[in-house]
């Protein structure tokens, strides 16, 4: 694996909130993640890249603790703030989903049940995470809507009533709302149309920034990466083939897959891709 200026980030890097080592999530024979080590520092953005299959989203599924519902052996250690989430009872892990670390999808819609109005779907999550009466909750949900830029209103409404974009930012809105920590986000942007998509990186930063809030934004685009990550891990075949400061990584790749992905970015103009 290699890792690109690894020496100088980890001599000036905080200490992590989210710590992945020696990690092994595997069906059977089958590896399908395999990290060494991938770290997440407060109010960082972590950018995980590759192509579909590479491993990423059961990397994410395995920090949740929801890995081994899908019939996969985990191994190794996932820790937050200190506390080792392998092996976690599930009632603890319950307890850390949403409330510490939070996740959104590439179709948010989907994760939520189509029965109830978003804001039944706050006060489900709040009430179970905490907040005192459905008026609490509902005032919270409402907070972190006007966060995210959308009106209250929006509670009254059927989750297939939501535009993509507005249901990403209520997903978003969620997690705030809980008050996570980590915001695990899996391809968030790629079925939105490129306004609606910049809105989104907008927000994550803009959100970083007020919250301290840590992302680990996964995508198979490197151009969105680029505009968003301070850091890039490159992941093939449920490896880190490379991982390091974005503008490093995007502009002087050292692994030739990293490489390959970097050239196959379609540039406008015959640029290059930056971070």
């Amino acid at each position: 694996m290699s890792t690109t200026n690894s020496t100088a980030e980890k001599a000036h890097a905080p200490e992590p909130r989210l710590a992945i080592k020696d990690l092994r999530v595997a069906f059977g024979p089958l590896v399908v993640s395999q990290i060494s080590e991938l770290s997440l520092a407060p109010a960082e953005i972590v950018g995980l890249a590759g192509e579909s299959g590479s491993g990423k989203s059961m990397t994410a599924t395995a920090i949740l603790g929801l890995a081994g519902t899908v019939g996969t052996k985990v191994e190794g250690s996932i820790t937050l703030d200190g506390l080792e989430l392998v092996g976690l009872a599930e009632s603890k892990l319950r307890d850390l989903r949403g409330r510490r670390i939070a996740m959104i999808f590439q179709s948010p819609v989907g994760s939520f049940n189509p029965l109830f109005r978003v804001g039944d779907i706050f006060v489900r999550a709040l009430r179970l995470h905490g907040a005192r009466s459905n008026a609490e909750a509902k005032e919270r949900a409402s907070e972190a809507l006007r966060e995210v830029l959308l009106s209250p209103d929006l509670l009254e409404r059927y989750p297939h009533q939501l535009s993509g974009g507005q249901a990403q930012r209520v997903a978003i809105a969620q997690a705030l709302a809980l008050r996570s920590e980590i915001l695990l986000a899996d391809e968030p942007t790629s079925a939105l149309d490129v306004t609606v998509q910049a809105e989104i990186l907008d927000l994550l930063r803009r959100l970083r920034a007020e919250t301290g809030i840590s992302v680990l934004f996964i995508s198979h685009d490197l151009a969105v990466i680029a505009e968003l990550c301070d850091r890039i891990a490159v992941m093939k075949s449920g490896v880190i083939v490379e991982q390091g400061f974005a503008r490093t990584v995007l502009t002087d790749p050292q692994d030739p897959y990293t490489q390959e992905l970097v050239a196959a970015v379609p540039h406008v103009g015959g640029g290059t891709v930056t971070g």
